[in-house]
């Protein structure tokens, strides 16, 4: 499984980025993903640390906030609801793993309590979506513009907005429109001629734009295959929306596959707020527009339709309408009420095609979480009426 990204990059380095003192960086959480946590993040994991050391809750906002509260040099304590937002103290006062509420009410009894703003967590996949447009246009500026842009690209707004990498291919007939923010295209990323591009906007590298039309507040990760049209979303690497149809105000995991005409809807009918079922309670995402959230390996098979602030799970296929959240490892049929649970091996061997025609292969840390997550998502599949047995 992957790590969340937003902006121009992961959003662990976003964090670390706004530590002054950030030298030597460990994470810690749940033992079960020190395997694959080290293998794909490559930094220390639940490792003990001597001395005083500065903790980040890993969904705080990386913003002025948090860099006020790093440079702090002094011990405290920052929460907001009962949760740790940040805190120095000394790392011999907690063990390594994962820092509960227990743990946070012991510290309010002995160090000094910093107010934070609501904002300072992020509450959910809602929030990343909602900020990443500044993201992108904050990120920006770490680029240089290396590429004179080729014969026949037209670009809209203020050329110092685009900033392309000398290795990228741009085809002629793509529009470039920076009025509204920053353009990056990476190396080795390819922009198909009739594309249109609107800042604030990120193409990683050796992503492909096939003739899309791109919005503003999109960031476009690694090795994604991207057509159609995309607006204020996240597309997490090595995802496939190769054809036409619309994927806006969204945020999508990795190796996902959406197929052709596959539509998200981010707009309710009565123009009202968004709300998203968290732990069965709807939550009210403050937006006018939000559109789903799809979990790492999930398949959209070719015409589906979902709803705006639906979840589709990790390794879930989708077929037909979405109206409702779909559970991981599902497959889900619309047409006949269909929800059974998909065979774990079909899963894993699913994920191993897909690297294949990319050229990877799968290591044993990277499936270890898949069979994690498997099971440990089963009582909650069984609560939604999810069947087991072969489609």
């Amino acid at each position: 499984m992957s790590t969340l990204y937003w902006g121009t990059k992961r959003l662990l380095d976003a964090l670390v980025e706004k530590i002054p003192d950030a030298t030597d960086v460990s994470l810690w959480g749940r033992e079960e993903l020190s395997g694959v946590t080290r293998a794909v993040v490559r930094k220390g994991y639940n490792d003990k640390v001597d001395g005083a050391a500065f903790f980040v809750n890993a969904r705080a906002r990386p913003d002025e906030g948090l860099l006020a509260l790093a440079s702090r040099t002094d011990p405290f304590l920052a929460t907001l609801k009962g949760e740790l937002v940040a805190a120095r103290l000394d790392s011999g006062s907690v063990n390594p793993g994962v820092i509960t509420r227990k743990d946070v009410a012991k510290f309010s009894k002995r160090l000094q309590e910093v107010a934070v703003p609501p904002e300072a967590l992020f509450r959910g996949y809602w929030d990343l979506v909602q900020g990443n447009s500044l993201a992108i246009a904050e990120q920006a500026r770490r680029f240089e513009e290396t590429l004179p842009l080729p014969r026949g690209v037209e670009v809209r707004g203020p050329s110092s907005n685009i900033i392309i990498d000398s290795r990228a291919d741009l085809e002629g007939h793509v529009t470039l429109d920076a009025r509204l923010g920053p353009i990056v295209v990476e190396g080795g990323a390819s922009v198909e001629s009739f594309s249109r591009l609107m800042g604030p906007c990120y193409v990683g590298p050796r992503a492909k734009i096939y003739s899309a039309l791109i919005g503003g507040g999109t960031s476009i990760f690694d090795s994604c295959k991207v057509g159609g049209q995309v607006d204020n979303s996240v597309i997490m690497p090595y995802t496939n929306k190769a054809h036409y149809g619309y994927v806006g105000d969204s945020y999508v995991g990795s190796w996902v596959n959406i197929g052709a005409g596959c539509t998200f809807s981010n707009l309710k009918n009565t123009y009202g707020n968004v709300r998203v079922l968290v732990g069965g309670k709807a939550v009210d995402s403050g937006m006018l527009k939000l559109g789903p959230a799809v979990g790492d390996m999930a398949k959209l098979s070719i015409g589906t339709r979902v709803y705006s602030g639906r979840q589709v799970g990790a390794g879930a296929h989708v077929t037909g309408l979405a109206s409702r959240d779909v559970p991981d490892f599902t497959y889900y049929d619309s047409t006949s009420k269909k929800a059974v649970e998909l065979l774990l091996e079909s899963v894993v061997e699913t994920r191993r095609r897909m690297m294949e025609r990319r050229g990877l292969t799968r290591g044993r840390d990277e499936e270890s979480p898949i069979r994690r997550v498997f099971r440990a998502t089963s009582a909650k599949r069984r609560r939604a009426g999810v069947k087991k047995g072969r489609l």
